[in-house]
Parts: C-alpha cells; sequence; structure tokens
C-alpha cells in the first residue's frame, strides 16, 4: 500500500471509527437507561452495571456498522474533492477505481467484521447479557441486604434490614409475609443468608413470629347456632357434668343462656375471633425460606438471535420456535448470513456518486442530495424483505439479490455504462432559485 493509498484509508478509518463509537455509544446510554434498576434495585455496582449493559454492544455496532461506512465513505471523497485532490488524480491520469482501491479494501475489512458480528458475537454477547442479568435478579443476598430500605421482594412480601455488617451479618431484621391468608411478621436481632443444597436460607436470631388472620379473620361475623341447637348443646355438655338425673333436671334452665346472641353483639364476637385468631411465638433460631425467590432458568425463553449458528441451521424439532413460529429460525439464518453483504452495498452508493471528479459546490450538493434517499432505499428493502423471510420462503433470495445488485449497478455507474442525472426540470428549478439568490446578494 502506497503512501496515498495509505492517506485515503486513514482518512476513512478514522472517521468510520469515530462515527462507530459516537453513534453506539449515544444509543447505548438510552438503552442502558431500561437495566438503571440493576443498580437502584438490586445492590449492584456502577462497575456490574457497566459490565452487563455493555454486553448489548455489539448489536448496536452490527447496525450502526453499514451506516457508518456510508458516512465515512462519503466524507472522505468529499473531502478529497473539496480540496480538489480528485481532480488533480484524474489529470494525473488516475482513474475512480484507482482511487476508491484504498476504501475497496475499508469495506472489505467492515464487511467481514460484520459477518463475524452477526454470525458468532452479537448470539453470544446477548446470551451472556441474559445470563447475568438473570444471574443478578437472582442474587437474593444483594437484593435482600440493602440495610435502612423497606424492599419488596415479591407481592406482599416486604424486607427491611437496620444495617450489615462486612461479615455479612444483618442486624434489625423485620419481614412482614402477606402472601397467604395468615399474616406473619419476624423480627429478629440478628441473622444471615445462608446457601445449602436444599436452598437459600435466612437464619434469624433470638426473635419473633407474630400471626394474625386466617380465614376466621377474615368472614364478616362469626356464625351462630340457632336456639334448639344451643339447648341441645347445653344439655349435652350438662351432661357430661352430671349424673342423668340431675343432668335432665339442669337442662332446662340453662337454655336461654344458651341462646343466640343480639345482632349487636356480633362485632365484639369478630373481634373476639380476631383475637383468638394471632399468636406470638419467641424463637433463638428461624430458618425463613429464599428459595422461591430466586427465579427457575428451567423453561427460559431462549430467542433464535440468542442461539449459536449450528442451532440455527438445524434446530431441533422439540424447540417452541420450530413447533409454534417455524419461520423465526428461517429469518434469523438468512438475516445472519446477509449481513456482510450491506455494508458493501452502502459503500457503492457513496463511491458511484461521489468517485466522479467534481469542481462546482453545486455538483457535489446535487450527488450528495441524492446517495441519502438511495440508501434509505435500501435500507428500508432490507427490513421489508427480512420482516418477509419469517412467512414466505421465497424471499430469501431477495435478502441476497437486493445488496448485490445495488453494487453491480454501481459498478456500472462508476464505470460509465449508466449515467444518473437529475430530471431537466429539477435542475432548471434549482438554478433559477439560485440565481434569484445571487441577484438579491448582488443588489
Amino acid at each position: 500500500m502506497g503512501r496515498l493509498d495509505r492517506y485515503i484509508f486513514s482518512t476513512a478509518a478514522v472517521a468510520f471509527l469515530g462515527v462507530v463509537v459516537v453513534l453506539a455509544g449515544m444509543i447505548w446510554a438510552t438503552q442502558a437507561l431500561r437495566q438503571l434498576d440493576l443498580v437502584t434495585s438490586q445492590g449492584q455496582t456502577i462497575l456490574a452495571f457497566i459490565a452487563i449493559t455493555s454486553l448489548t454492544m455489539p448489536t448496536l455496532v452490527l447496525v450502526i456498522a453499514p451506516a457508518a461506512l456510508f458516512i465515512a465513505t462519503a466524507y472522505t471523497l468529499l473531502k478529497l474533492n473539496g480540496d480538489s485532490e480528485i481532480v488533480v488524480m484524474a489529470a494525473a491520469g488516475m482513474g475512480p477505481w484507482r482511487l476508491l482501491r484504498p476504501l475497496i479494501l475499508l469495506a472489505i475489512l467492515v464487511s467481514l467484521f460484520c459477518s463475524s458480528l452477526a454470525v458468532h458475537v452479537v448470539p453470544a454477547s446477548l446470551t451472556s447479557f441474559r445470563e447475568q442479568v438473570t444471574k443478578v435478579r437472582a442474587d437474593v443476598v444483594s437484593f435482600v441486604a440493602q440495610p435502612g430500605r423497606f424492599v419488596n421482594l415479591t407481592q406482599g412480601l416486604v424486607f427491611h434490614v437496620r444495617e450489615r455488617s462486612a461479615n455479612g451479618v444483618m442486624r434489625g431484621i423485620f419481614i412482614n409475609d402477606a402472601r397467604e391468608k395468615e399474616v406473619s411478621t419476624y423480627l429478629a436481632d440478628r441473622g444471615q443468608i445462608v446457601e445449602s443444597k436444599a436452598g437459600i436460607f435466612l437464619v434469624l436470631e433470638n426473635g419473633s413470629i407474630h400471626r394474625r388472620g386466617g380465614d376466621l379473620w377474615k368472614t364478616e361475623a362469626t356464625p351462630q347456632p340457632t336456639p334448639e341447637e344451643a339447648r341441645a348443646a347445653a344439655r349435652a355438655k350438662l351432661a357430661a357434668q352430671n349424673t342423668g338425673g340431675q343432668a335432665a333436671k339442669a337442662s332446662e334452665p340453662a337454655a336461654p343462656a344458651a341462646a343466640a346472641p343480639a345482632a349487636g353483639d356480633q362485632k365484639q364476637g369478630r373481634s373476639d375471633s380476631k383475637a383468638a385468631n394471632s399468636s406470638v411465638v419467641e424463637f433463638q433460631r428461624y430458618a425463613f425460606d429464599l428459595s422461591s425467590l430466586a427465579p427457575d432458568n428451567k423453561g427460559v425463553d431462549i430467542k433464535p438471535m440468542e442461539r449459536p449458528l449450528t442451532y440455527v441451521m438445524n434446530p431441533p424439532p422439540e424447540d417452541m420456535y420450530v413447533r409454534f413460529f417455524p419461520g423465526r429460525y428461517r429469518e434469523e439464518l438468512h438475516k445472519r448470513l446477509s449481513a456482510g453483504l450491506y455494508p458493501m452495498a452502502f459503500f457503492a452508493i457513496a463511491a458511484a456518486a461521489l468517485a466522479q471528479p467534481r469542481t462546482t459546490r453545486q455538483s457535489r450538493g446535487a450527488a450528495l442530495t441524492a446517495i441519502i434517499p438511495a440508501m434509505g432505499l435500501v435500507q428500508i428493502g432490507n427490513f421489508a424483505i427480512a420482516g418477509q423471510l419469517k412467512a414466505n420462503a421465497a424471499a430469501v433470495p431477495l435478502i441476497y439479490a437486493l445488496p448485490v445488485v445495488t453494487v453491480i449497478i454501481c459498478a456500472m455507474v462508476l464505470q460509465g455504462w449508466i449515467r444518473l442525472a437529475p430530471p431537466a426540470a429539477l435542475t432548471a428549478f434549482i438554478d433559477s432559485i439560485r440565481a434569484r439568490f445571487s441577484r438579491r446578494a448582488a443588489a
């Protein structure tokens, strides 16, 4: 590679890297806010937050790289044309293909880079991202042990700890468990989380359990016996305490005392039920089970984009997406295999419009105005065809044909076999506006 090639290649490569870094950083900052609860609610450090969210960077780079190559190519050719360097090269006998040789090398490298990202790096990074997020959300220790905060571990379960020492011992523990009809409140002086084969337990020491509620607590009023049932119960009770004759004799006076209470006494009866349905149990050691709070990794929905290429090419019949969404793996496979072609298509569009020597600012502006819609049409076509891959297998050749046909047409334009020019009416309209502004400026 000569000095001129190194100059053009370095200019385009620096522009490409700059665009990738800036755009990827901006998009990453917006996407990372979705995972901010890793720091705020899961008790993770900012370093863990950055490490986990950075696993999405390969996906962002894969999306940005083709557009970044397009911008870098357009910037380099506009810079060379603006400094009249392309005109000098053309006057020295250098054709557009010789000028584009270092840029073609950069486009090939970017295409190989995008292919590697799509085939191997992005699926692996997405898998690691899912595993790390699941691991963080399953980290009950860091989630529970947040001193001074009332943490909702799950619906109906509130946890609070006053302080936590460096060795993991927590003090001033409060747990309110209202997941069942019976509400239990746990108070303990200290405790520590212990992991074993049986599960994850919070071992509490020197505390008490306050239980209240249940079915009796939920009832509106305590059911009352009928007068006949009350008299029969009284007779049976007296018969058990006295001998036969005495029980029969005492049965009649007891009937009025056992009669149903008045309607105004039902509230008092309900209050008594509450008191009878409450209890306090003191303990020295108690193991509170936290295993149910950890997410179960069994049956996790692993998307096709997270699968390796070998799996996507030949998924097993029992896979959920094969059974219910058979087109998802076809879409994922051909999107990965065609990812390296679109950077070449975007590069070809910019090169075909800007590699020719131009001497006026107007021609450069018209060319730049034309290539942006062309790039947008190719990108829209890529999205449209990719959306059809899921439902229609006939769209598979189109996702490869679109970038290839674009490159061929741009090569024919560079060779001079096809000449693209704006319509005469549009050119006349632009010239009239330009002349009007020139007259006003002269006046």
